[in-house]
């Protein structure tokens, strides 16, 4: 407890420094921004699924948890038979509010609150951190991404509409989608850290996260989890030549287990690039969450790769992109169920779009199943 109050105390007065005097400085002033969706749903499900709509029977399927990615450990649960194909949903409604301010000496400073305002939504806020940049970077404290997410580049970064495997499938084939979402093992999301970016220099950037948990920092709520101390190290290079455009990323996400299990910690690595030229991009990435989380001695591994292209005119803009999944398990088959999605976006007006996508999950392999999910929406935003 004294050593954390005394790193606090620490940051306070280097924060104190780095701003000099402050009194002269301009106030710091605000933007509010926003949007918000109406998407309806088309879905053909078959073979597994954990969306409770419908009867139900008993079948094998695969576990994940919380904090990793999913690991091969069959079991019998409650299956689901669909009863209905199409589903009305309001995915994205939130608002952002930016506060920014510079003292005398150049230190920028402010803050960021992304606001829920889906009427489901369990969290009030989704993102809110404070920020202090200038010459020397950019620090970050709060609940926002880290640098093993933030600098990350692949194929999800290239496709439009919902994100496609990356997108809103999940909300009508939660079991297949989250087994499908591309996340590197050790990605805190949203849990409180603190955050480094360096300046970029002739297109090369790096970054380093670190939180004590997977959590918002409230201990009452069971933030003290079994996995601590989340590192995420990431460095990446952005930069044009004429009509090209090059992108690429390494990073790195380690956290140990402090459970009483044997337990593997984790350690994770993704390598991915994106390129560029004139309305066509094509991008990939590369994603080995090596036995992260599994039991000691299990041989559980996983994996992933993705690909996408993407061409953009005027107000459209398209995009096609694949993921393939490995997981291994010592005296099993490796499973590898994979997913091809298509989507369109359309700028009608100035914030207010249309979009189109179609997900196809699919996997050959047990335990097996098939999903289409189709997405059509528009969003309004400022």
């Amino acid at each position: 407890m004294k050593k954390g109050l005394l790193g606090s105390t620490a940051l306070i007065g280097a924060t104190a420094m780095m701003a000099g005097a402050a009194g002269a400085a301009e106030a710091p002033t605000w933007k509010l921004s926003g949007n918000m969706n109406f998407q309806v749903y088309f879905a053909d499900r078959d073979g597994f699924d954990a969306v409770a709509f419908g009867t139900t029977s008993t079948k094998a399927v695969v576990s994940t948890t919380p904090t990793l990615a999913p690991v091969i450990k069959v079991f019998n649960t409650t299956d689901v038979v669909d009863t209905k194909d199409f589903y009305f949903g309001v995915d994205e409604s939130e608002l952002q509010l930016n506060v920014s301010g510079t003292a005398d000496n150049g230190l920028n400073y402010g803050f960021k609150i992304e606001i829920n305002a889906n009427t489901d939504d369990t969290k009030v806020a989704d993102e809110a951190r404070l920020q202090l940049s200038g010459g020397w970077g950019t620090l970050q404290m709060g609940d926002e991404d880290g640098a093993e997410d933030i600098m990350n580049y692949g194929g999800e970064n290239l496709m439009g509409a919902t994100g496609g495997w990356d997108g809103d499938g999940d909300d009508v084939a939660s079991s297949i989608a989250s087994i499908m979402f591309p996340t590197i093992a050790g990605d805190t999301s949203d849990s409180t850290k603190i955050s480094y970016f360096s300046p970029r220099f002739s297109g090369f950037q790096v970054g380093a996260s670190y939180a004590p948990t997977k959590g918002d920092g409230n201990l009452s709520t069971g933030d003290d989890t079994l996995f601590q101390n989340y590192i995420g190290l990431g460095a990446n290079y952005d930069n044009s030549f004429g009509d090209v455009r090059v992108r690429a990323s390494a990073v790195y996400a380690a956290a140990s287990y402090e459970g009483v299990n044997a337990v593997e910690d984790i350690g994770a690595w993704s390598v991915g690039g994106i390129v560029g030229f004139g309305p066509v991009s094509v991008g990939a990435n590369y994603t080995d969450n090596g036995d992260s989380g599994s039991d000691v001695g299990s041989g559980a591994e996983s994996s992933y790769w993705n690909v996408a292209a993407s061409f953009e005119t005027g107000p459209i803009y398209l995009s096609a992109g694949y993921i393939a999944r490995t997981y291994e398990l010592s005296g099993s088959p490796d499973w590898e169920p994979a997913a091809f999605a298509l989507t369109a976006d359309y700028s009608v007006a100035p914030g207010l779009g249309v979009y189109a996508e179609y997900t196809s999950y699919d996997s050959d392999s047990t335990p097996s199943f098939d999903a289409n999910v189709i997405i059509a929406g528009a969003n309004v935003s400022f």
